[in-house]
């Protein structure tokens, strides 16, 4: 019965992105390369977002409750800042996609999580 971490499943062969294969029986293994954000970094990650969309409110791309009014201003200024958001990359590269979306819900916000992700 598989459990989810992040979005990422947990059982039979598949931890996390890894594939792990094991042969014979009553074996163990241990995996210590989890590549998962700590909470530090996850936190970074939201605060990051947080001002990047306070600044599009600011610059007039974003309304106050998070609705985009300029869809080419968002995507322009995601690709022009791309060191702007390294927290935020490296939390969704991470896996933590679904984390950041749970505590930052405006509208924008997926957007710009899908325009970094697809950075990554």
């Amino acid at each position: 019965m598989p459990s989810y971490i992040f979005g990422d499943s947990v059982g039979r062969d598949k931890v996390g992105r890894d594939r792990i294969e094991q042969k014979g029986r009553h074996n163990t293994f241990t995996v210590n390369n989890s590549e998962g954000v700590s909470v530090d970094e996850l936190n970074a990650a939201i605060v990051e977002l947080r001002d990047f969309v306070e600044q599009l409110r600011r610059t007039g791309v974003v309304t106050a409750d998070g609705s985009v009014t300029d869809p080419d201003a968002v995507v322009q200024a995601v690709q022009s800042e791309p060191s702007r958001l390294k927290a935020l990359t490296k939390a969704i590269a991470s896996g933590a996609k679904d984390a950041v979306l749970s505590v930052v819900k405006d509208g924008v916000s997926a957007l710009i999580v899908g325009l970094v992700g697809g950075q990554s």
